[in-house]
This record gives C-alpha cells, structure tokens and sequence, in this order.
C-alpha cells in the first residue's frame, strides 16, 4: 500500500488523475444527497414562537397561515421540500410586522422545525387622531392586532405620529415616549408603577403612576436614569411618610431638583426638595 501511496505521489499524472476521481466522487455524492432532500417529505411540524411567555400577536395556525401565502390549500406535511420552497416562507414571515425574524429547518427524519422571534411590544400608543398602534423594543411600529392585546404602557394625548408615518419614530416627541417606556419595561421597579404615558400641549411628558392620585412631569427623555432615581428617592423617603395622596403633581424638569404641588395650593420653591450632587 505504501509502495502504491509513494508511486502515485512520484507519478504526476496519476496524482492528477486521483484527485479528479476524490472530486467527481464528492460532486456525485453531494448531487445525490440534494436529489434525496429535495424529494424527502415533511412528516410534522413544530412551530415554537420566542419569548414563548409572551404570545401577543400569533399563534401556530397564524405562521402556518402565513407560510401557505397565496396557496392556503398546499399541503406542507406530505408535500416534498424540493417544491415547497422553505426561503420564500422565511422571506413572507419576516415581512409580517409581528415578526422580527423566521428560521425554518427539516431534519432528515422529515421533521420541519419553524422558529418565529416575535416583536415584543413596549409602549401602545394612541395619537391625537385616535389611531392606535404599538413601538416594540426595537423601536419599530407594530400596528394592532385584534385578536391579542399587549399589557404595555399606554401613551396619549398630543402625539401627531401615524403608523404609517415611518417604520421607525420619527418625531421627537414618540422618540422619547418610545424611550421613557423601554426604560420603564426594563425596570422592574418603574414598570410595575407606571401605567400610563401623557403628552400635554407643551410637548412635556407626564406620568401616570398605578399607586396615587398624583401625576410625575418628567418634560423629555434627557437625564431619565437621573430623574428615575430622584423620583425614587422622593417616593421612599417624601411619600412613604408623607402619604400617597398628599401630593398632585411631582415635576422632575428641573436640574437635580424636585418641585411637588400639593392639592389645594403650590409648594414654594425654596421649599422644593432639592438634590445635592456628590
């Protein structure tokens, strides 16, 4: 063997020669192997949609649905991965607004596997033309779903913005909605206290906590980890002893100060709680 392995390494032409058999063998063999997938045919599907504790906008039955696309009778199982043409399905899913991406695989037992990461939503929104639409985490715009609702935030009041405006916020006002509330659903604290989101006419956010009668004007998303943290130290150390329902109105616009209105009449400046910077 050692002699034959040792003439053929001598031997230009037959060395030649057998490299041009490894290489037809291999196009032989993988022309086969994708003549046996294409005609293998898919046994089941699993459809598995991520987050799976999040189910917002779809179900199975809905990716199927949209994986048939103009042909709701083709027959997936059964149906031969040669003709089914699985990266026009990925194509269909990722340009359904709820989906943010689409993996579909088969196995060689005939096992199809449909992976759907969802848009997970963090703000509804509804404009001063009683639109209403979703801003996922990402910042893209989702339009509404019927059949699912989100337990998001909510914002209101004088936002101009349509869905169909741009895919993506682009209005300084929705920008720094969109922000307020990705902060606040990434907070666990915050996203268990803040329910809703309001614009007034001055363009100033305001808050609307779950726990209270007051309201929270943090004006824009500048500074928000700063403001977050003054209101939380005003909410542990002012409210917790003060009481809930002393207060209507905390405004955070101010650099490193705290200016509350209680009801029935206005707490003067000098009285604002004011945040010493070390």
């Amino acid at each position: 063997m050692r002699r034959i392995a040792a003439f053929i390494k001598q031997n230009k032409k037959w060395n030649i020669a057998l490299w041009v058999c490894i290489t037809l063998f291999l196009l032989v063999s993988l022309i086969a192997l994708n003549s046996k997938e294409k005609n293998l045919k898919v046994k089941r599907i699993t459809v598995k949609i991520f987050p799976e504790n999040e189910l917002y906008f779809l179900d199975s039955a809905a990716i199927l649905e949209i994986m048939k696309g103009i042909e709701p009778n083709m027959m997936i199982v059964g149906g031969k991965i040669g003709f089914l043409k699985i990266d026009e399905m990925e194509a269909d899913l990722e340009a359904n607004p709820f989906v943010e991406q689409a993996d579909i695989s088969v196995d060689v037992a005939g096992n199809m596997r449909v992976k759907i990461l969802q848009r997970s939503p963090v703000l509804r929104v509804f404009n001063n033309k009683a639109q209403s639409y979703y801003v996922a985490k990402n910042g893209y715009k989702i339009p509404v779903n019927s059949a699912f609702t989100a337990r998001v935030i909510v914002a209101t009041g004088n936002i101009n913005e349509n869905l169909s405006d741009s895919a993506f916020p682009k209005t300084m006002v929705l920008r720094d909605l969109y922000q307020v509330a990705a902060y606040c659903n990434d907070n666990e604290f915050w996203n268990a206290q803040i329910e809703q989101l309001y614009v007034d006419n001055y363009n100033d956010i305001i808050l609307v906590p779950k726990v209270g009668n007051h309201t929270i004007v943090v004006g824009s998303a500048n500074n928000m980890e700063e403001k977050f943290a003054h209101l939380k130290d005003f909410y542990t150390k002012g409210l917790n002893n003060l009481g809930w329902d002393k207060y209507k109105l905390i405004n955070l616009k101010y650099k490193n100060q705290i200016v509350a209105e209680k009801f029935g009449n206005w707490i003067p400046r000098l009285d604002s709680l004011r945040i010493n910077k070390k």
